[in-house]
């Protein structure tokens, strides 16, 4: 075999594994809360107003420079009709306007939560809403 034919395997199989890498990673999905563990345990009234009175501080304590999960309790205010398989659950907390909007996968929604429930929750912190105050949570999933 000579050189120019060991090249151009070599090449073609470095893009081959490359093509199965890039295709993994393509279709790998995302780590929900339930696979971290949590770095913050609050109250989804204390969660609110971190954000309320310094967003810069409260996104470098529970947003970080990396996605991590916070745990947290509150009471639901509503819990939204599902949405491209995804259902958002608010928490109340001391501003009427605005809450903590859980996204849930449709299927990891408990059934048995109705307005008014206390539950305890795990999510990744995105941030506060621009538009409305509202602290969203995503790939949440309930704990016990």
């Amino acid at each position: 075999m000579g050189t120019r034919t060991k090249i151009i395997l070599g090449v073609a199989l470095a893009a081959v594994v490359g093509g199965l890498y890039g295709l993994s990673e393509f279709n790998r999905e995302p780590e929900t809360a339930a696979q971290k563990k949590a770095v913050e345990i609050v109250s989804a009234t204390e969660l609110h107003d971190a954000f309320l009175s310094d967003e810069t501080a409260a996104n470098a304590r529970y947003v970080g420079t990396s996605e991590q999960a916070i745990r947290f309790t509150g009471i639901v205010r509503s819990v939204e009709e599902p949405y491209g398989g995804k259902v958002s659950v608010v928490l109340e907390t001391a501003d009427a306007l605005a809450g903590i909007v859980c996204e849930f996968e449709e299927s990891a929604v408990p059934a048995a939560w109705k307005v008014g429930d206390r539950v305890s929750l795990k999510g990744i912190c995105t941030g506060v809403n621009d538009l409305i105050p509202d602290v969203i949570l995503v790939r949440c999933v309930a704990v016990e």
